[in-house]
């Protein structure tokens, strides 16, 4: 692994200050709007900047950036967005200074995630951003058969590989799927690129960006991803990528279902709202929302509103029939059944 001497820039949301004290103002463009790069580009600029968001997670990053050492790949820069941690995160990320071509930046309050990764995708010198989020670790191999993949074909600019869900101790939780169809469709009917392991050429993600929006946040990647898929559709790279590791303290998607329901009306008036993101979406708008809705049911009813999963189903169903015949809709029909069933588990059924 080749090292360069270690950065560590402080940001406040309106100056950087790099490792010449130099400062440079930016600004937050809209979303899907222009931001000139912060980092200047070297000549020699690495193929990839692995981009970590991080906050209070002294316990799992140093595996994050183990995982990225092992790699036998040694072309990238490393970008670690520390989100105001008040655990020992930042001294662990340290550590790595002679192993790693890295880039410390410490944002100066706690921000949203989006807010983390935009910064160090500003931060990025790399021709490509990789973002991995710092519990998620790269699997053996994952930059050299990214890297393969970009020389086979030197136009793709966005392209992800296939994540896995696994436990702390690596045991298989899950294995994530791409529907059938053109990737318009794909992305019009869920999210399957995740955050991790995402390649996406700097220049084409800092003309779109995650939103910064805390009413977003779940679906601040889905937004980003269909954007940018606007001006580029994204390919799928054979082989593994990142393994997000499923564990106790992580951030997951535990909000209630009302709040999902504002954030998809939120999503869609936003996406709608631009040209671009209208025009990739129209095509396929129905299965978008019918889709949304479908989520909305299966949230609803893990959470005993059955009376609001029932109502929501039966919309998405009305909108985008061959969902009826979905994994979705037969897992929903379990949750059903438990609740109508297992007396103990009722709650409000909406």
């Amino acid at each position: 692994m080749r090292c360069r001497f270690p950065c560590e820039v402080v940001t406040d949301g309106t100056s950087v200050i790099g490792p010449t004290l130099a400062i440079q103002s930016w600004r937050e463009p809209p979303v899907g709007g222009t931001l000139a790069s912060v980092a200047e580009v070297p000549e020699d600029r690495p193929l990839f900047t692995v981009v970590v968001p991080t906050f209070n997670r002294e316990a799992h990053i140093g595996r994050c950036l183990d995982s990225v050492v092992s790699q036998d790949f040694d072309d990238l820069q490393v970008v670690v967005v520390d989100n105001c941690s008040t655990d020992r995160t930042v001294e662990v990320v340290r550590t790595f200074e002679t192993r790693l071509e890295l880039t410390v930046v410490v944002n100066a309050e706690n921000r949203e995630r989006a807010f983390s990764r935009n910064r160090g995708a500003e931060e990025a010198t790399g021709s490509y951003v990789v973002f991995l989020d710092s519990d998620d670790t790269l699997t053996p191999g994952a930059l050299t058969r990214a890297a393969e993949f970009i020389g086979d074909d030197a136009g793709r600019r966005f392209f992800f590989q296939l994540i896995r869900v696994v436990d702390e101790d690596g045991a298989l939780v899950y294995q994530p799927t791409i529907g059938r169809g053109p990737m318009d469709r794909v992305l019009a009917e869920g999210n399957p690129l995740s955050c991790s392991g995402v390649y996406v050429d700097r220049d084409l993600f800092l003309r779109h960006r995650f939103p910064e929006d805390p009413e977003l946040v779940a679906s601040e990647d889905w937004h980003c991803w269909i954007r940018v898929a606007s001006d580029c559709l994204p390919e799928c790279c054979p082989g593994g990528g990142a393994l997000l590791v499923d564990h106790a303290s992580r951030t997951m998607a535990v909000d209630r279902w009302e709040v999902a329901e504002r954030r998809f009306a939120m999503l869609t008036e936003d996406l709608l709202a631009s040209p671009a993101a209208r025009e990739f979406l129209e095509p396929n708008l129905a299965l978008f929302r019918a889709t949304q809705d479908h989520y909305v049911a299966v949230k609803a009813a893990r959470q005993g509103a059955v009376g609001v999963s029932t109502v929501r189903f039966m919309r998405s169903i009305r909108r985008f029939p061959p969902l009826l015949v979905t994994r979705r809709t037969l897992h929903l029909l379990r949750l059903w059944c438990r609740f109508l069933f297992v007396p103990s588990r009722r709650g409000d059924a909406g």
